[in-house]
């Protein structure tokens, strides 16, 4: 396996990680303009400092099993003459899309491993890959969760059990958000900007603020959903909020996520389920008011 820094003109490979073959067709078609806005703000973030590792491999004529899609040719992921197997993206944390804030650290914006790949030392292998440069900049830090799911599937989300294996500890929290840091010589804590309530002055009513940014096309699948339902709901309108302007995240103290009624709802990407919950709570206690 090999793990190196991608370039501009090789970001096919980050595409063929987020819109990987496990994706259904009606998320695949709301997820692609958030891609393309994801490539765009990586050409612009690159410029700034934001790195990505991609683990390659020679493509094998041998089948893998892919969960949610079944089994495939493993030459079939090939991109460019490699199988990419996944990616660990990072930026200095001062341009960090996440409501953090922090200095003379690396913070991670993404780790992910196409799932034929788990459990063989491919995000193993990226941490440590990226924890080498890490040691240069003075430290690194990353937004985990604890006990949360990824869209309400199988799979934890950014767990922190997993970053602590390499040394990383509580710095911040909120809820089941972690933040952690490593010091590896920068020795100030980064910390979380939290997100707070806003007066709302409606009555029998429900706004709903999406924040989504282009960092992830995941984004563009929550907001699709909240569209689409929102819509069964009288008297409910749906607001998208950019948080792709660090203003916007540390006024929200969210960068995707959602607020109803100008309270924090869900402090991240959430299947709709989630939100609809957090709709009905709302709306309950608006009427009762």
């Amino acid at each position: 396996m090999e793990i190196r820094k991608i370039t501009e003109d090789e970001l096919d490979y980050v595409s063929a990680i987020c819109l990987d073959p496990s994706i259904g067709s009606r998320q695949r078609k709301a997820m692609q303009d958030a891609m393309t806005a994801r490539i765009q703000w990586l050409r612009r973030m690159m410029k700034k400092g934001l790195q990505i590792l991609v683990a390659l491999e020679k493509p094998r004529q041998e089948k893998v099993h892919y969960k949610w899609a079944g089994d495939m040719n493993h030459a079939d992921l090939a991109v460019r003459g490699k199988v990419p197997k996944g990616l660990l993206e990072f930026v200095p944390i001062e341009l960090a899309p996440e409501p953090v804030k922090g200095k003379n650290l690396l913070f991670i914006d993404c780790i992910w491993v196409l799932p034929p790949f788990w459990h063989t030392g491919v995000a193993k292998g990226l941490m440590e890959s990226f924890l080498c440069q890490a040691k240069e900049y003075g430290g690194a830090s990353v937004l985990t969760y604890e006990g949360d799911k990824w869209f309400g599937t199988s799979f934890d989300y950014m767990p922190a059990s997993f970053f602590k294996k390499f040394g990383f500890r509580d710095a911040d929290r909120d809820g089941s958000r972690v933040l952690l840091f490593l010091d590896l010589g920068a020795g100030k804590k980064p910390r979380l900007i939290h997100p707070k309530a806003r007066n709302f002055g409606g009555k029998n009513e429900v706004v709903i603020d999406a924040l989504c940014n282009s960092q992830c096309p995941w984004s563009g699948w929550m907001v699709d959903q909240i569209k689409r339902n929102a819509k069964r709901y009288p008297r409910t309108s749906v607001n998208v909020v950019n948080s792709d302007d660090r203003k916007v995240v540390e006024e929200f103290g969210l960068s995707r996520g959602v607020y109803v009624n100008k309270k924090p709802a869900v402090k991240r990407m959430a299947p709709w389920k989630e939100i609809e919950k957090a709709i009905e709570e709302s709306r309950k206690n608006s009427w009762e008011a």
